[in-house]
């Protein structure tokens, strides 16, 4: 199914990324290093992966006493690690899921010492370890859409910026909502006390991240003009100098933002797989969106994973098609179906306004022969994606 219509710039957005120390993308992280893990553990024992879905990681805040210059934790935060995988006899389950959860919250969080794992993992369901290889282990949506607009570019260009910021954590999370040319952008950065001595040096801080927003908002407005996303929301129409940047707005008297490792899961915020970022790195919620947790699913079977990638893959390259200016697929499969034959394929497109192919509701021949070739190529590719998948060389949130 390939819908056409004309394109229209939003009259507002909404765009959301939580940084890679936010409690929920901690969640996907870890969900996602204990696979690939496990995937690593499968191959090479038994040359195949086996059944595996570790998509259920909760992360629980501990309890800290930040201050000014230092500070410390009462109670370490937790990992509660649950899902399903295959325990051949003799199998380290525990060692491979502490030590992956480890290693992935050393690499993210450099000042975060303490913390409890909690491997519950069991084994799934015969049923569905017999689709392993065989077919789509569930019945579930996948969606993808290209390209990022200009608001979006800029809140996933925000993070490295707020974070090179001295005194800054990992913890990062961005808001950006566009209504017309008026742009808001409101931040919220988990400051590191051992790095902070007084108030003074963190409302200068504050400051500092406001300029660094600031700057950033301003190079990428520049440099956007005349590249591919010219004609969808024009950075020139957005009124730089009524653009308002909000840092740590919550803070009142003593009440700020000061965390001991950089993360509010320290004391502040729990996490949860599937919570975070879509597979894209954003929150989109005025974009097709699904409520689907990529991260932590096994990438043979497993088509809440394969098809979220694969339908992003495909938006990508079908908006290179002379003309198009917008492209959204959407991807459904059917439990045991091969997954390369998903229920349903749809793909929604919007044309350039002087273009003769967005005068109706469906594409010419010629149009709809070449984006079938994208989504065949694509749907024919999962075997592929599969390495990618386990050397964690495609990003997920």
């Amino acid at each position: 199914m390939i819908a056409v219509n004309r394109y229209v710039v939003p009259s507002i957005e909404i765009v959301e990324r939580k940084g890679l120390g936010h409690p929920d993308t901690l969640a996907d992280g870890i969900s996602e290093a204990i696979s690939r893990s496990l995937c690593s553990y499968y191959l090479e024992r038994f040359s195949r992966i086996l059944h595996h879905n570790v998509d259920k990681v909760l992360i629980i805040a501990g309890k800290s006493a930040p201050r000014f210059s230092g500070g410390t934790i009462i109670t370490p935060p937790s990992v509660v690690v649950g899902g399903r995988a295959t325990r051949p006899p003799h199998m380290p389950m525990g060692e491979i899921i502490e030590s992956s959860t480890a290693d992935y919250l050393h690499k993210n969080l450099k000042y975060l010492e303490q913390f409890r794992v909690e491997p519950r993992l069991e084994e799934g369901a015969v049923e569905l370890q017999s689709l392993m290889g065989q077919g789509a282990n569930d019945t579930s949506i996948g969606v993808g859409y290209a390209p990022l607009s200009w608001t979006e570019r800029l809140v996933l260009a925000l993070e490295d910026d707020v974070a090179n910021v001295r005194g800054t954590g990992e913890d990062i999370k961005l808001m950006a909502v566009r209504r017309g040319e008026e742009l808001t952008l409101v931040v919220a950065a988990a400051m590191v006390g051992r790095f902070i001595s007084s108030r003074q040096e963190y409302d200068e801080a504050k400051e500092r991240i406001r300029e660094a927003v600031m700057k950033k908002t301003e190079s990428l407005a520049e440099h956007a003009i005349g590249d591919a996303l010219e004609g969808l929301y024009k950075p020139e129409e957005i009124d730089l100098d009524q653009t308002k940047i909000w840092v740590n707005s919550a803070d009142t008297g003593e009440s700020i933002y000061l965390t001991v490792t950089g993360s509010s899961i320290e004391m502040g915020d729990d996490g949860a797989t599937g919570r975070g970022n879509r597979g894209n790195g954003l929150i989109t919620p005025l974009r097709p969106m699904t409520m689907e947790a990529i991260a932590g699913k096994n990438p043979v079977s497993h088509v809440g994973k394969i098809y979220n990638v694969l339908a992003q893959k495909a938006a990508a390259e079908i908006a290179e098609i002379e003309g198009v200016k917008e492209a959204r697929v959407t991807l459904v499969s059917k439990i045991g179906s091969p997954v390369s034959r998903p229920l349903l394929r749809s793909v929604q497109i919007s044309m350039d306004k002087g273009n003769g192919e967005g005068r109706g509701t469906t594409a010419s021949p010629a149009l709809e022969s070449n984006i079938n070739e994208i989504l065949d190529f694509w749907m024919e590719s999962t075997d592929q994606l599969v390495e990618q998948f386990v050397k964690g060389k495609i990003s997920l949130f």
